[in-house]
């Protein structure tokens, strides 16, 4: 079995583990964050207030050694992907989100430490970026050796948007994101600088606002993310997004206008064809809200009901995903990819 590590033990770094350990994936032999308290995520491995307790028999061993269901995995705490010894890894899934990380990956492939890596990040800094369901066939296994999975919000949107552009051909869209809180937000109110992501680059103050009292709308990068795996639609596609007071699963608004005229029973059929067999979406007629899409590892959940069509050829779709379990199947979807070739 492939061997891997993982680098940022969050919200994506313990879903990726859990979702691996389900399937079976790879053989996880080391684990990094900089928390070097490893009792403590051992515990947020085991009790998670999204997702509810996981079910495995976890020991901790040693400050450097825990084991999983009687499987023994070393633990570091280092703050720099570099300083890492990744104990024999073959591939690297880095979860941090940081840019001085991703140039760390870049060094351990060049020194030849490790042979491929995927980041969970947007980056101009890889060899490529890689949405499951949407371009996997453009990966090279000669060239490509450290991808990006992307975030969680292009791995939604591009899956319909990529088949609705097959179909009929997508003069524009514009589409609306509405995404849980996330961690570097403030309870309370705060300044700008009070919010605690190191990768954080947004300069209007509403962010700073309390997450748990209001929508709080912000510029988002989901539109040129998807643009970075379907180029045709440069031009075409904007966005923007609303941080909602909700823990998990994310929603897309989309309009769209198409170069074709097209019938509200034609879409969800062709939609519903789609689904059947697909790994990364799901289609869905059934009234349901956000929460009852949480723990879905599929990247995007088509909602048949909101599917309208206005004026012949501009279409509505409402799509759901989970943004954390769903994103963190399809960045394993790209490891995978990768150790198959």
């Amino acid at each position: 079995m492939i061997k891997i590590g993982i680098n940022g033990f969050g919200r994506i770094g313990r879903a990726l583990f859990k979702i691996n350990q389900k399937h079976n994936y790879f053989d996880v032999v080391h684990i990094n964050d900089i928390d070097p308290d490893l009792k403590n995520m051992i515990y947020l491995l085991q009790y998670d207030s999204t997702y509810g307790k996981y079910e495995k028999d976890i020991e901790y061993i040693d400050e450097t050694h825990f084991s999983v269901d009687g499987k023994v995995i070393s633990y570091s705490a280092e703050d720099y992907i570099e300083n890492v010894d990744w104990n024999g890894a073959d591939l690297i899934i880095c979860a941090t989100g940081i840019k001085k990380n991703i140039i760390g990956v870049k060094n351990l492939i060049n020194k030849s430490i490790i042979r491929k890596a995927v980041v969970t990040h947007a980056s101009d800094l890889v060899d490529n970026t890689i949405i499951m369901g949407v371009n996997e066939d453009e990966y090279k296994s000669d060239e490509d050796n450290l991808l990006s999975s992307s975030i969680c919000d292009a791995n939604a949107v591009a899956q319909a948007l990529y088949h609705i552009d097959n179909k009929w051909g997508i003069k524009n869209c514009f589409f609306t994101t509405l995404h849980p809180w996330l961690s570097y937000q403030n309870l309370v109110d705060g300044t700008l600088k009070s919010i605690s992501s190191p990768g954080h680059f947004w300069k209007d103050y509403a962010l700073g606002r309390s997450a748990t009292e209001s929508m709080i709308p912000k510029l988002t990068t989901a539109a040129s993310a998807v643009i970075n795996v379907l180029p045709n639609l440069k031009n075409k596609v904007d966005a923007i997004s609303f941080r909602t007071p909700t823990a998990i699963v994310s929603s897309s608004d989309m309009t769209i206008t198409l170069n074709k005229n097209i019938d509200e029973n034609e879409v969800k059929q062709y939609f519903k064809t789609i689904a059947k067999g697909n790994k990364y979406m799901l289609y869905n007629d059934e009234s349901l809200i956000s929460i009852d899409y949480k723990q879905t590892e599929e990247s995007s959940i088509i909602d048949g009901q909101w599917i309208k069509v206005l004026d012949k050829n501009v279409l509505k779709i409402v799509l759901w995903y989970d943004n954390e379990w769903g994103y963190s199947a399809s960045a394993l979807g790209v490891a995978k990819l990768i150790t198959k070739k």
